[in-house]
């Protein structure tokens, strides 16, 4: 799903890298978890999934508790050190895995320099995660000519 590959700073840069089944069934679980602590409807998801943004409030919820399960946030503040760990995870043994962790580093380095002495409620918090990571990935693809594939 769109939402997950946030999960990491560098899932965003390497969006074409397969992650492995046990992982992927990892994720699948945590969102699902996420979804039903945070009431968050089907369509709370499909509005998250298709405008890629954090809207409504059960969608801030539910990305609070995924970020927070997977150490990206960590007592309502972005930890870098827990999205590289989630970064180094989903890389580990794939082409390219370490130019593809030094942008994560970046990334995450990038994010830290504008949120990490942020004072928000973890769900605003969320928020401020999910653009950051957003916004320096895409800064990012940009800058290396990535042309993402459309919707089907």
């Amino acid at each position: 799903m769109k939402v997950l590959v946030v999960l990491a700073a560098c899932v965003l840069v390497c969006s074409a890298a397969a992650v492995d089944d046990a992982e992927r069934e990892k994720a699948k679980q945590i969102k699902q978890q996420c979804k039903q602590e945070a009431g968050a409807t089907d369509a709370d998801v499909s509005e998250l999934k298709d405008k890629d943004e954090l809207t409504s409030p059960a969608a801030k919820k539910m990305m609070a508790c995924v970020f927070t399960k997977n150490k990206i946030m960590q007592n309502n503040k972005f930890s870098k050190e827990g999205s590289m760990e989630v970064a180094r995870k989903l890389m580990a043994g794939r082409p390219g895995s370490e130019a593809k962790l030094k942008i994560a580093e970046q990334i995450a380095e990038n994010c830290n320099k504008e949120i990490g002495s942020v004072e928000a409620s973890g769900d605003e918090m969320a928020k401020l995660i999910f653009d950051c990571l957003k916004k320096q990935a895409k800064e990012y693809l940009t800058a290396m000519n990535f042309v993402p594939r459309e919707k089907v």
